[in-house]
């Protein structure tokens, strides 16, 4: 997983005794006097690096990269999530707790839980992919058996073969999978188109060498609601070819390449409430949650809009209130709340300068404004633990995916 990386600006936001103590475990500039790394002044540092070989350094700067995705609130969040399946979480995120900063929690799980970090890594990965790419499709048939190694490796085979059929790529394909709660990650990746990019060799010449690289398809199944999210940079309907051979795999069902109409919608009653409140899972790093603009619709005769929006000094109890004295002759049955704007502030870890709130909102039919960003991740999963989540209504007569 490439992403990029500025070597100096990693030495100085990375804590001093974190470095020196993965340096020294990875036997690298034991001789180098660590009284001259300074926050604003790592030349003795950066010095040190420039005289290792090429070999090294390519070593060292992918363990940085992947430090560097997991130095933000929802690294964290995703250390956290795959200490649930393969170690004790209670003991995780007490270790966590005792850190301050990002940047010592993912050194920490480099160093001290080997075992967490490659989960860690690709969920990391995932939740910042671009939010363009990603699809989602609705109402897939049950799981009726536990996944397996072989339905993995039969979906890559699929998936690998369906790119070479169509995009005369994708000769060989691996997939990596993992479980994240309820859901299960599946990380494809296909051969890509042979490339001749140039490069340096050992004498310092510049030359083209043919490469194999791969490209990334990342596949979310969460089978308690029935969905599947596909990331892939590709067109939709190669992605409708995708989610057929998951379910031919995986699922051991055939369905049909047109998905389903998203008709699933949020349920905004809630925030009618003036007592309603936000949990904040305490993992989640959110220090408050509040509404600070509210959109109604009257139905009925005379249909029309009533619009909250607080200012930004205004305390935030003032919009309940505006809000039962302009709808305090009108039956709750015919209000209809269609949009929520909440703003958000987390708590200022140690390697985190300014808190400023993030504001986003919620509109109905089920749009949401977060992004794929570190902290709008957190915020999706406070939404989700607060069961505010588009859903489909219930259907007449059972299940309709039985």
């Amino acid at each position: 997983m490439s992403h990029d990386l500025d070597i100096r600006r990693f030495f100085q936001r990375a804590p001093r005794e974190w470095l020196q103590r993965y340096f020294n475990e990875r036997g690298v500039f034991s001789d180098l006097d660590w009284d001259k790394v300074k926050i604003r002044n790592v030349d003795a540092l950066y010095d040190a690096w420039l005289q290792l070989d090429n070999t090294t350094q390519e070593s060292l700067s992918e363990d940085f990269r992947n430090i560097q995705l997991l130095a933000t609130s929802a690294g964290k969040m995703a250390i956290l999530d795959e200490a649930k399946q393969v170690d004790d979480p209670n003991i995780v995120a007490e270790e966590l707790a005792k850190l301050d900063g990002y940047f010592q929690c993912a050194f920490w799980a480099l160093l001290e839980r080997r075992r967490i970090w490659d989960g860690a890594i690709f969920f990391a990965a995932a939740d910042g992919k671009p939010k363009r790419y990603w699809r989602k499709r609705i109402n897939l048939p049950k799981l009726r058996h536990q996944p397996s190694k072989a339905d993995a490796e039969g979906l890559a085979e699929a998936v690998g073969r369906l790119f070479r059929e169509k995009e005369a790529r994708g000769h060989f394909c691996q997939c990596e999978r993992y479980r994240r709660g309820q859901k299960v990650y599946y990380f494809l990746y296909p051969q890509d188109h042979p490339q001749t990019p140039l490069e340096y060799d050992e004498k310092g010449q510049c030359t083209k060498r043919p490469c194999k690289f791969a490209f990334e398809i990342v596949m979310i199944h969460d089978p308690a609601e029935g969905t599947l999210s596909i990331w892939h940079e590709g067109s939709k309907d190669r992605v409708k070819d995708l989610q057929v051979l998951f379910a031919k795999h995986v699922l051991k069902e055939v369905i049909q390449r047109e998905s389903p109409k998203d008709d699933r919608v949020y349920d905004l009653t809630r925030f009618m409430d003036p007592d309603y409140r936000l949990t904040l899972p305490s993992a989640l790093g959110i220090k408050s949650a509040a509404i600070r603009k509210v959109r109604v619709l009257k139905t009925g005769p005379e249909p029309h809009w009533i619009r909250i929006d607080l200012a930004a000094n205004c305390p935030d109890h003032v919009l309940h209130h505006r809000l039962q004295a302009a709808t305090r002759d009108i039956p709750r049955s015919m209000l209809k709340v269609t949009l929520v704007g909440i703003q958000a502030r987390f708590e200022l870890q140690g390697d985190e300068s300014g808190n400023r709130p993030r504001t986003f909102e919620i509109s109905a039919p089920n749009s949401c404004s977060l992004e794929n960003t570190p902290k709008d991740i957190l915020l999706q999963r406070m939404l989700v633990e607060n069961d505010v989540e588009p859903r489909q209504k219930a259907p007449a007569n059972g299940d309709s995916r039985d």
